[in-house]
């Protein structure tokens, strides 16, 4: 593209090291140092002939090490069951566990105490010292009472072959233990996983798991998880409910899209629309095989009921000339998927521009040329864009881009190689591209 125009002339830190010694001493006044949790252990009521099992945590609450020793039970029926093995070292402010266990043989109130020895070093002496919590304990005759949360589970709409998973927890409501034996799920899709009974919960202990809901055809279900326990209600039922729904099929519109010729650097854009038929559909995203293809105007994942239609664009922005081709993939859950969509276009060069500059001879006897200037701003400064004296009244500038404007001036030169003042200046603007 050409542009004719005419112009007429007118601080430092020190370590000091530590040296202790080490001996040994009985220190009984030293029991802070840890602390165990719970503190007095309760293990509730259980069932005389069963057993059950409590956590309890020995931490060091001092700013230095302790060592673990060792550690006993009084009482009947309590035991350790697990511990760490001694000698332990605790660091500051890290913790161990122990789990203490319970086996009742008769009814009735049960107390007892757990120890825990461990030694320290103050002052470079070994003081030994332990820490001393009361165990309680009831046997009984009968078990527990056990309850669900939530009381019953609804799995709302679910596409056929699709899985839909929710969490239930069971909890051992009463002061002694009891144990579920079984657990059943109906047909018609449902199932539970992450518990494998027999499982014995202690007093106040929770248990979760998961129940699915896998439909193989359309339409709602109902049906009970049973789960069967020695407490005593013995049987605990939980209402499971959810209903099968067919995917639709998705179509997308236009098949194919040609943008035809598009300058290097620039973009097209061309509408289109995906619409869900005989069911509903849900697009969880798109993926193109060219990166000069985009997509606009819609988020993924997004779903489109039975009969609705959403609308996008798509955009091409080729980066070099030639022609190039792509395709769309739209993934669902629908029937036809994935619908397959072909892009072509061709990148096309910019177009070369040029601004032809033209002026009148200067009224001087002793002019011999002229000097072109060009700003990129007006009034200056200006760069002389010409390489030698300049005889002629034209001058054609090639060095232009499109999208930009340009701001010209031309000086006179005299046979002494004297320039005069600036001519009036001449604003250019370049179309882009």
């Amino acid at each position: 593209m050409t542009t004719v125009i005419s112009l007429v002339i007118v601080a430092s830190v020190a370590i000091l090291p530590a040296i202790a010694t080490a001996q040994t001493s009985y220190d009984p006044t030293s029991t802070f140092l840890i602390k165990v949790t719970p503190a007095p252990l309760r293990f509730g009521g259980v069932p005389v002939g069963s057993s059950a099992t409590r956590a309890a945590t020995v931490a060091n609450t001092a700013l230095k090490k302790v060592v673990l020793t060792g550690a006993a039970v009084t009482g009947t029926d309590f035991s350790i069951s697990s511990h760490p093995r001694f000698p332990y070292t605790l660091r500051a402010g890290t913790s161990v566990q122990f789990r203490v266990k319970f086996a009742t043989q008769a009814t009735g109130r049960v107390t007892g105490s757990m120890t825990v020895r461990y030694k320290s070093l103050q002052g470079g002496i070994w003081r030994w010292s332990s820490r001393t919590v009361q165990i309680f304990g009831t046997g009984t005759t009968t078990s527990g009472s056990l309850s669900a949360s939530p009381a019953s589970l609804g799995f709302g709409t679910v596409p056929v072959s699709t899985t839909k998973t929710l969490s239930e927890t069971v909890t051992n409501s009463e002061s002694s233990a009891i144990t579920i034996s079984q657990i059943t799920a109906p047909g018609q899709g449902f199932q539970f996983s992450g518990i494998n009974p027999p499982v014995t919960m202690s007093a106040g202990q929770s248990a979760t798991f998961q129940v699915s809901f896998s439909p193989q055809t359309s339409g709602a279900a109902a049906g009970k998880l049973t789960i069967s326990s020695n407490a005593s209600d013995s049987t605990l039922s939980i209402s499971l409910s959810g209903t099968g729904s067919t995917p639709g099929q998705a179509s997308v519109s236009p098949s194919s899209i040609n943008f035809g010729n598009v300058v290097v650097g620039t973009t097209k854009s061309r509408p289109g629309t995906v619409s869900a038929a005989n069911g509903p559909v849900t697009l969880s995203g798109v993926k193109f095989s060219g990166s000069e293809f985009s997509i606009a105007g819609i988020s993924f994942p997004f779903t489109l009921s039975a009969g609705q239609t959403a609308s996008y664009n798509l955009t091409f922005a080729p980066s070099v000339s030639g022609s190039t081709s792509a395709t769309v993939t739209w993934a669902s859950d629908a029937t036809n998927s994935p619908s397959i969509q072909s892009l072509s276009g061709t990148g096309t060069p910019p177009p070369q521009h040029s601004v032809t500059l033209s002026w009148n001879a200067s009224t001087s006897t002793n002019v011999v040329g002229y000097n072109i200037y060009r700003g990129g701003q007006s009034g200056g400064p200006y760069t002389q864009t010409n390489a030698g004296l300049n005889t002629a009244l034209q001058y054609i500038d090639y060095i232009v881009q499109g999208g930009y404007t340009y701001y010209y001036v031309v000086t006179a030169v005299d046979s002494a190689g004297k320039e005069s003042a600036y001519s009036n200046q001449i604003q250019v603007v370049i179309p882009y591209p």
